[in-house]
């Protein structure tokens, strides 16, 4: 928890600055303007002041909602909160020995048919689907909207499908946690799908 704390205090750094940076501004032009303060005099440190507080009011509001909000849809999920939740897009890996006897485009509907039929993945829309190629949306924790892509290879050695999970919307950008905690399901349907093609390829031989 600490570390996802930690990193989402980072992420709001550039933005705590420049809200810190206009209420620097407005203050000292109140100051300066409207009662004639001299800036050296008492103008520059007031300005300061408030710019350091504005800062520091913008990154506690924000990161303890979104840690409060984050550690709601780990434990929605039953997953451990760590600083990896924050990064976007949410990227997961699923690799395993090469499935004979199976195209790229046979393991990607298979797992679609995992996604359609899955009661907590609550699927909005397929967007793409193709050879190797799944793209969906799913309405992650508190209705946010998550956009899903999935990328199936296929080689002589490995199969390997890549998730890669983002907010439908770019205003969702802090609620990082839901693209983790979605992206980290998908995951785990996606290596169900392949698992049980590995075994229908293995009971056809």
């Amino acid at each position: 928890m600490l570390g996802y704390w930690l990193a989402v205090v980072r992420r709001l750094a550039l933005p705590a600055l420049a809200t810190g940076a206009v209420c620097a501004a407005a203050v000292a032009a109140a100051l300066v303007l409207g009662d004639g303060t001299s800036w050296s005099a008492a103008a520059a440190p007031q300005a300061v002041a408030a710019g350091g507080v504005g800062a520091l009011a913008l990154v506690a509001v924000l990161s303890t909602s979104t840690v409060l909000s984050a550690a709601r849809t780990a434990r929605r999920y039953g997953l451990t909160l760590g600083p990896d939740a924050v990064a976007l897009p949410s990227v997961r890996e699923v690799r395993m020995p090469a499935i004979e006897g199976r195209t790229a485009f046979q393991l990607t509907d298979s797992v679609r048919h995992v996604v359609e039929k899955d009661p907590v993945l609550r699927l909005d829309e397929i967007t793409a689907f193709g050879h190797g190629t799944l793209d969906f949306t799913l309405r992650g924790p508190s209705d946010t909207s998550v956009s899903v892509q999935v990328r199936v290879t296929t080689g002589p050695q490995e199969t390997a499908a890549v998730v890669e999970a983002r907010p439908a919307a770019t205003y969702k950008r802090l609620d990082a946690a839901a693209c983790w905690a979605v992206a980290r399901v998908v995951e785990q349907r996606v290596a169900q799908a392949l698992r049980a093609e590995t075994a229908d390829g293995g009971a056809a031989r």
